[in-house]
């Protein structure tokens, strides 16, 4: 039984992986919207006459227009290679740390609970991991055309020289305040969906659902916590950029700060409460997305691995 217990972690991981990049992929354009927008401190209405980005539509236009079709997947490398890393940390933790949940009293009967705990640990630790890549990313979808970096690992190179460690962990403390209720409440939605599902369809507790279920709860778990923990998305986006206005002159006004509150503070004071929403459109189109072929893609896989090992035993 601990053979298997340990090879279903193995393909929980690889399953996350995997799952990640297809994802990742497919969604890219819509975390390029979504972070352009996040970082203009200029308000989106179609009313303003010195905003670079004024609506979803015409965001997409003036990117086209501006930089071409490929612009939508700036800083793809090390997007996909965040979610292949943050996929396997993410789902093989989830599944070891939710197995020895199982084991304590304390969560007996409890299972919502379990679910939420193991998933806010697991994307914490996964958090930890991905960090720089996030950082790269985010710098590289928000510079100007033939400005900043050429690529990931010359990004890298140069953030740890000029800025220290510290600067390819900026961000960090909205980010891991984000990440615990963010991933523990993808996977507590998920499975409250997933049995209601069951129960509406008078299923047992341990049967498969179908793929298009599996994408229904997948989108509302993403749209439910999304909306919970934007805000501090937001922070951690304009903190990660700062030290960078250089090469983000085409952009509009750069938002300069220095740490977590004091961005909560300028961005409230300057742009609204409503300036801590800004993306909300792509990113909960985003999240919707994402968590649906996620979870769907997710439990395929695993599904179709550990039946692989099975018939090996």
């Amino acid at each position: 039984m601990d053979r298997q217990k340990e090879q279903q972690a193995h393909y929980a991981g690889l399953a996350g992986g995997l799952t990640g990049c297809i994802t990742r992929c497919i969604c890219q354009p819509l975390d390029v919207l979504k972070i352009r927008l996040q970082l203009q401190v200029e308000p989106i209405t179609t009313a303003s006459q010195i905003s670079k980005y004024r609506s979803l539509a015409q965001s997409v236009a003036c990117i086209y227009k501006e930089e071409g079709l490929l612009a939508f997947w700036k800083g793809h490398n090390p997007a996909q290679v965040l979610s292949l890393v943050y996929g396997v940390a993410q789902f093989s933790f989830y599944e070891r740390f939710n197995g020895v949940l199982r084991d304590i009293a304390l969560f007996e009967g409890h299972d919502r609970t379990r679910n939420f705990v193991g998933g806010a640990c697991s994307g914490s630790f996964a958090a930890m991991i991905i960090m720089p890549l996030d950082v790269i990313r985010t710098r590289l979808v928000s510079q100007d055309p033939g400005k900043g970096y050429r690529n990931g690992f010359q990004a890298a190179g140069l953030i740890y020289r000029t800025e220290g460690i510290r600067g390819l962990y900026r961000g960090l403390g909205p980010a891991l305040l984000q990440i615990a209720p963010l991933t523990g409440g993808q996977f507590m939605f998920y499975n409250l969906f997933g049995g209601v599902i069951k129960r509406i369809e008078r299923l047992p507790e341990d049967s498969m659902l179908q793929p298009v279920e599996l994408f229904f709860c997948g989108g509302l778990a993403g749209l439910c916590t999304k909306l919970l923990v934007y805000p501090l998305d937001l922070t951690k986006k304009r903190l990660q950029i700062q030290g960078f206005s250089a090469n983000r002159q085409t952009f509009g006004q750069h938002f300069v700060c220095t740490h977590m509150l004091q961005c909560f503070y300028q961005v409230c004071l300057r742009e609204g409460f409503g300036g801590l929403y800004k993306g909300l459109a792509p990113s909960l189109l985003k999240a919707g997305v994402t968590n649906a072929f996620y979870f769907a893609i997710y439990d395929q896989l695993l599904s179709l691995f550990n039946k692989g090992f099975h018939k090996t035993l």
